[in-house]
């Protein structure tokens, strides 16, 4: 009996001083370099708390994630999105809706590490089928890792199609987060987000840019072996773009006031 008692200890023990697979986020909107090593699989739920708009406005986005690492320095994902969401309509009553958002499909491509090269670097693409519309969405990740500090920097292009006629829409942003590792396993930081939403103008004069917002807020990260935990929280900053109000500060009719996210790694 002394003996597995030993034997479950030791295990404690090793769960604790190993260090946590090579793919945690330590960001919940910045996406960072690393990928899963080949054969591993991980499931990643995702939620997204948004509030605070116009009228009362609350939505939770969930997305649930099968990520596997394909090759050396290659991964790949599959999502399953679903959102509910509660709105006050003109006649005061709140409307409660629920949608299923689809699936996505993302491929990662590692090119350079944080550690061993001047940046590490990664392309990576998304691509989405919901009931009403196709996206795809391409993005530059860039980050490094200097001592207990970590760095990150994303570039973001997406294009959604309505289907059924309806307008197509471009986002353009950016995120940046930097990160102090507490310890192996803890990291506290800041992380900041653009994001620029251009439609065709009415007058045939191309993209306009019709919505834009900036939030900015603390992250916290957790990792260990077998599973890690990020959580943020970002309120909006500013808002602009030809659809805000002059003078108005925030953009409360795309956007929120905050937004809070919380991702879950569990290694298989």
């Amino acid at each position: 009996m002394s003996r597995c008692y030993l034997a479950v200890a030791a295990l404690l023990c090793l769960t604790v001083a190993l260090p946590a697979v090579a793919n945690e986020r330590h960001f919940t909107r910045s996406h960072e370099t690393a990928v899963l090593p080949p054969g591993t699989v991980e499931i990643e739920p995702v939620t997204t708390l948004r509030m605070g708009r116009d009228r009362y406005f609350s939505r939770i986005d969930n997305r649930l994630e099968f990520e596997f690492g394909v090759a050396d320095r290659w991964m790949s994902a599959l999502y399953l999105n679903f959102s509910a969401s509660g709105t006050r309509g003109p006649d005061g009553k709140i409307d409660a809706t629920l949608e299923h958002g689809g699936v996505s499909s993302e491929w990662k491509v590692k090119l350079s590490d944080p550690v061993a090269d001047p940046v590490g670097s990664a392309l990576y693409v998304e691509g989405t089928l919901a009931p009403g519309e196709l996206g795809i969405e391409g993005k530059v990740l860039i980050d490094k890792r200097v001592g207990d500090w970590g760095m990150v920097v994303n570039g973001a292009y997406e294009f959604e199609h309505a289907l059924g006629g309806g307008d197509s829409e471009h986002k353009v942003a950016a995120t940046a987060g930097i990160g102090w590792f507490l310890s192996p396993h803890m990291s506290l930081g800041l992380e900041a987000m653009s994001v620029n939403v251009l439609q065709d103008a009415a007058d045939g004069a191309g993209l306009k840019l019709q919505h834009g917002a900036v939030f900015a807020g603390p992250v916290v990260s957790y990792a260990t072996q077998g599973w890690w935990v990020a959580l943020s929280v970002t309120p909006q900053v500013l808002g602009y773009g030809a659809a805000v109000p002059s003078g108005r500060g925030l953009d409360l009719d795309e956007f929120e006031r905050v937004q809070a996210r919380i991702l879950l790694g569990l290694h298989l």
